[in-house]
């Protein structure tokens, strides 16, 4: 298999305590090649606090040491210099497909198989809600149930955030990674689609028309921004902007910026959204 990612954890904690040695996570895959999240620079055999993991490939740990030991800076530049060190993240929870399985990693529901072998929805438990599901088996009388579910949370009552939230969010990655069965559900019900809502998903600067793209800050409005993309550079429209401090000045007249080739920025109207853009999550 080969290495597809290295990262290093432990040392010294940013909130202080004791320090933890370094340790090298090594990643190996022989399915990366025919992976939706690896070609998104993901991976779900990333270390990821009670988040769910890959059952394909393998992770291997290597306990280093902490900055006292005299091995410390040797272990932490052979890690470092390796041409994965970092070359992955976890992923967001996404649809995804891996040599021919889809992933379906989504919250509040589980999807097991019965003994007849017919995928049907459940209610998750206090287990892991990921399920691997052969391409073939996922069919159009699966994703209806997925998006007909209304999961009860355990003091009672419907979570309504499953349906506002989930589905819509499910049926948006549905087109992205299985656009030929995202149309087959929209021949049975056009109406089930109608309330796809790309706000807050972040994707590719780069993909994007020319439109209006926004920074917004839900604490500190006073810090949001609006910027015109024209597909090469951002062109400062209205809001805050850090003043350069050669002069005292009285407002902004003109601010260009021209983002990195991998800028990502958050949807904050559907109409920046077509056929030709890039998500990240």
């Amino acid at each position: 298999m080969k290495v597809i990612d290295v990262s290093l954890y432990g040392g010294k904690s940013i909130f202080g305590g004791r320090e933890r040695p370094l340790e090298a996570s090594v990643i190996s895959c022989d399915k990366h090649e025919s992976c939706s999240y690896y070609n998104n620079g993901q991976c779900l055999k990333m270390r990821s606090f009670l988040s769910p993991s890959c059952k394909y490939g393998d992770r291997t740990d290597i306990k280093g040491y902490t900055s006292r030991a005299k091995k410390y800076h040797e272990f932490k530049r052979k890690w470092e210099s390796h041409e994965q060190y970092n070359k992955l993240k976890y992923p967001p929870k996404k649809l995804g497909l891996i040599d021919g399985e889809v992933v379906f990693p989504y919250p509040f529901v589980k999807i097991t198989k019965s003994e007849e072998g017919k995928w049907a929805v459940k209610e998750p438990g206090f287990g892991s809600s990921i399920a691997f599901i052969p391409i073939e088996e996922f069919d159009i009388n699966l994703i209806n149930q997925i998006c007909g579910y209304k999961p009860n949370a355990l003091m009672g009552g419907e979570i309504k955030s499953y349906q506002d939230e989930t589905v819509p969010l499910f049926l948006s990655h549905l087109k992205e990674v299985l656009p030929h069965l995202y149309e087959q559900v929209i021949k049975m019900n056009e109406d089930i689609v109608k309330n796809i809502d790309y706000k807050g998903r972040e994707v590719l600067l780069s993909s994007l028309k020319p439109c209006v793209v926004e920074y917004r800050s839900k604490k500190y409005p006073k810090f949001n921004e609006k910027w015109h993309w024209d597909g090469e550079l951002l062109h400062y429209k209205e809001g805050y902007v850090d003043k350069p401090r050669v002069v005292q000045m009285d407002e902004v007249i003109s601010f260009q910026i021209k983002p990195k080739k991998d800028a990502v920025i958050k949807i904050t109207s559907n109409d920046q959204v077509d056929e030709d853009t890039v998500f990240v999550d």
